[in-house]
């Protein structure tokens, strides 16, 4: 059946009724439909919105994690810093008590040691004035049976100046005066002060004395240390015994 036979059969009156009625049933489902829409939407916003945030807030948990994961490494370096200076700094101090306790061996318990009598820590330090130094060392005795020695000890430096080959020697002009007297039982530590001649380069230290208990000649001693190794030594004992 067509439409205009529809309108004839039901009349124009009823005909226009029943368009209007659609227009209003399309119109309502229209609606709906619109409304069904825009719900669907916002849900998918809401949904989206949520995702973000939950994503936003994993991704700060993270930044915090890798921050405290680096902090945590700093501490780690400078723990194994720490650690390792410290660590340098326990060798060096082992290595300065074994110098000490072989030292004080010779002293005290020669019969681990060699015998005799010797001279130690020879060290050379600058002084404020030009080609002016000090020399500092100890002299000790490495017998088991101990008696007061006594002697003078002479201290000669070798080394070049304008190209030539000299040493300076205790009682030359402008060096060391005299002998230096010694007297101990056990060991004895002697300072000394000593200018150079303008533009001598040093180059090795002789140190010479006779040793004599009471009035026996015990033997002579000579022993050779480089300059170098004088000035860069540290001296093991301050006081004389």
């Amino acid at each position: 059946m067509t439409t205009d036979k529809l309108k004839q059969l039901i009349g124009d009156y009823k005909w226009s009724l029943l368009v209007a009625a659609l227009m209003l049933v399309m119109l309502g489902f229209g609606y709906k439909l619109a409304r069904m829409m825009d719900e669907g939407d916002r849900l998918k916003v809401t949904a989206q919105d949520r995702t973000i945030g939950l994503l936003v807030s994993e991704n700060n948990e993270f930044v915090t994690q890798v921050n405290q994961l680096e902090v945590a490494l700093e501490l780690t370096e400078l723990e194994k810093q720490s650690i390792a200076e410290e660590l340098s700094n326990l060798q060096t101090e082992h290595a300065e008590l074994e110098s000490q306790l072989a030292f004080y061996q010779r002293i005290m318990a020669p019969e681990i040691t060699q015998d005799g009598f010797d001279i130690e820590g020879v060290e050379v330090s600058a002084l404020p004035e030009p080609n002016q130094y000090q020399m500092r060392f100890v002299v000790l005795q490495q017998r088991q049976n101990k008696a007061f020695v006594k002697g003078k000890l002479s201290i000669s430096i070798s080394g070049e100046r304008e190209g030539k080959e000299i040493t300076i020697s205790t009682g030359d002009a402008g060096f060391i005066e005299q002998a230096i007297d010694y007297k101990f039982k056990y060991f004895q530590s002697i300072n000394t002060n000593f200018t150079l001649p303008d533009g001598f380069q040093p180059a090795s230290i002789t140190l010479t004395t006779t040793v004599y208990q009471y009035k026996s000649r015990r033997g002579d001693l000579s022993k050779s240390v480089s300059w170098d190794d004088a000035l860069n030594s540290g001296s093991i004992l301050e006081d004389t015994q």
